[in-house]
């Protein structure tokens, strides 16, 4: 099925959508390389050249990403790191590559055809399809020597990686001991003290309240403002504008038509037999005279003689299919066929077929007034996104062309100039103020200087040009003008101070034997398991088994419970945490159940050794760094 590989075998390679599937470890440019300062403007391996149009095209690949986060302009340290792990990327394959030549390590051309065959992205209905191989080679732009060289080397370089992994293992000690950690259980009980109840009781006075606005002076300042001016521009204005007319809809249905279009199918049926010499050539002509006979069952042939594991159990039925689904010559017998003919032999790269034509579904399309509806909504959609083009290039060329104002943007554009007098940073309900491009633009130095922002994408479709004035900075206010805010800060704190207190004495009573609900008694009302429960009212949960992750339990009381002491027979370890949320966890651990190894232990194993061999390849990939003679230019990315 793949002999035509074979034959073009000097002429295949690797395409960039095949995974590498290496470990690598990201260990820093400075501390491998020597910033050379020749003019060659390379990158060099233990004297070897790096590929720089590799290198640069990848380069340019990661821009493309990072432009799409940052529409304006990459910032300077972003694309730095995008370099530099770039660099360390290439460094490491070279060394790889390095390391698998001096080893000899030797890959054949079934080897290359087999990793080629089995890629997802070359198959059409779980088999190879070569259509789709040369397709792909074609949208990345490789070519077919580029491709056979770089899979050849991927696959010496996987064979480099196998042989570490291999040697790896995990003894049954090393097994035992991490099912039992990984697997164990620690019986929980937990008191939720709610941060709620102890504010709701602090009373401050006034030395705090006024410690409080010392301490917290940024946080009473005045917000910056600037006074913000700006048009906006929205593709929704452009689609109310969109008038429909009839010719123009049919002008923009003879535009798209084709998709209305079905092409016509065939249902058809094969017997395949493999191989492409005369033996099997025999075969098939004995077949095909079978097939051919008044009254054959082609149905049961094809079960009995097709080596198309596939479709051989359904009689060789390949169901409708368009023209395109088929390979070359068997494309072109089934579409030269009446329903009930049987042809044969037909060669193809895979052996040859015996095919009986059952039905022919002809093509036809849909007129226009069976999708004008559909027709009319693609064409407003389309016009009015081609109108928002067109006016958004206009308000960029305006807003520079009139940079010291926006009247005349917005009168040349008919847009509403919009202002806002008090512009910050987390104005409430402005959709602006929540923009960081908005926000970065408004205290630019470009702006506040007087001159219009470059159009800024708010969401798709809709764009703003801002200008800025009366800029005022943050200012010190008197604790008289913040008292509320300064009274409700100090209540927090001194609650969050209160109930940290009431947390640890609470843990400490129940570690000395104290039962739960009498060392909960003096805190306050206890809510009832099952019922309704107010914001104050104290939450317990009584002890239960749970595993490190558990769902329904604060993150932060797993991760401290278990990293408690086992607490000895008959007592309890305790402890208190903070949550997110600013209540406080009382809790207590009473027991410790090990984890087991699952029946055979063989997933344990395997996890086990993969880590293991995740780090033995690592280590083998920093002694080859260690020992690594590089020299890198950053100007080959200018």
């Amino acid at each position: 099925m793949l002999q035509w590989i074979n034959d073009r075998m000097k002429h295949i390679g690797w395409i960039i959508i095949l995974p590498l599937g290496l470990v690598f470890s990201v260990w820093g440019v400075h501390g491998i390389v020597d910033f050379t300062t020749r003019q060659d403007r390379g990158l060099r391996v233990n004297g070897e050249d790096v590929n720089l149009e590799r290198l640069r095209q990848a380069y340019q690949e990661q821009l493309v990403q990072l432009n799409r986060l940052y529409p304006d302009e990459v910032p300077a340290d972003m694309r730095k790191t995008a370099q530099d792990r770039l660099v360390e990327q290439f460094v490491n394959t070279s060394l790889l590559d390095q390391k698998v030549k001096e080893l000899h390590y030797v890959v054949s051309d079934k080897d290359v055809v087999d990793s080629i065959a089995h890629y997802q992205g070359f198959q059409v209905a779980g088999q190879f399809n070569k259509d789709a191989y040369y397709g792909l080679l074609r949208a990345q732009g490789y070519t077919p020597e580029r491709f056979e060289a770089e899979q050849r080397q991927l696959l010496r370089v996987q064979a480099l990686e196998s042989g570490v992994f291999v040697t790896s293992f995990a003894t049954p000690a090393e097994i035992a001991r991490d099912a039992a950690l990984k697997g164990e259980q620690r019986e929980l009980s937990v008191a939720m003290l709610p941060l709620a109840k102890w504010a709701a009781a602090a009373k401050p006075d006034e030395a705090a309240v006024k410690a409080y606005f010392e301490g917290h002076a940024e946080e009473f300042k005045t917000p910056d403002t600037v006074h913000l001016s700006y048009v906006a521009l929205r593709v929704a204005d452009s689609t109310r504008d969109v008038v429909v007319d009839e010719p123009a809809l049919k002008a923009y249905y003879e535009t798209v038509r084709e998709r209305y279009v079905e092409v016509e199918q065939r249902h058809a049926r094969h017997i395949l037999i493999q191989g492409l010499d005369e033996a099997a050539k025999k075969k098939a002509d004995e077949v095909y005279a079978l097939a051919a006979k008044p009254g054959a069952d082609f149905a049961a042939l094809a079960k009995q003689y097709s080596q198309d594991a596939g479709s051989a159990p359904s009689g060789g039925d390949l169901g409708f299919a368009e023209k395109s689904f088929f390979v070359g010559p068997f494309a072109d017998a089934v579409f030269s066929m009446k329903p009930g003919e049987v042809k044969g032999p037909v060669k193809t790269q895979f052996g040859w077929h015996i095919i009986q034509l059952d039905a022919i579904q002809p093509g036809k399309s849909k007129a226009f007034e069976e999708v004008r509806a559909d027709i009319e909504r693609e064409y407003r959609k389309s016009e009015a996104e081609r109108r928002y083009g067109e006016r958004q290039e206009k308000l960029e060329q305006l807003a520079f062309e009139n940079n010291a104002s926006l009247d005349g943007v917005a009168k040349s554009l008919g847009l509403k100039l919009e202002e806002l007098v008090e512009f910050y940073k987390g104005l409430p309900g402005n959709e602006l103020a929540a923009n960081p491009k908005v926000l970065a633009a408004a205290f630019s130095a470009d702006v506040l200087a007087g001159q219009n922002s470059r159009p800024i994408e708010l969401s798709p479709g809709n764009v703003v040009v801002i200008r800025a004035a009366d800029r005022k900075l943050p200012a010190a206010q008197p604790l008289e003008a913040v008292r509320a805010k300064a009274l409700e800060g100090a209540r927090r704190e001194l609650a969050a101070r209160e109930l940290a207190a009431a947390a640890t004495r609470l843990a400490a009573s129940v570690a000395a034997g104290e039962k739960w609900d009498v060392a909960l008694r003096p805190l306050g009302a206890i809510a009832v398991p099952g019922k309704p429960a107010a914001p104050d009212m104290i939450r317990y949960e009584a002890a239960k088994f749970v595993g490190r992750v558990e769902q329904g339990q604060a993150p932060e009381v797993l991760k401290e419970a278990f990293k408690l002491a086992p607490p000895a027979a008959g007592h309890a370890a305790t402890g208190s945490v903070k949550l997110a949320n600013g209540d406080v966890a009382a809790f207590a651990v009473t027991a410790i159940k090990a984890g087991e190894i699952k029946a055979g232990g063989a997933a344990e194993r395997r996890a086990l050794s993969a880590a293991a061999g995740q780090a033995e390849f690592s280590a083998y990939l920093d002694a080859l760094r260690a020992r690594a003679d590089v020299h890198y230019s950053p100007t080959i990315f200018d």
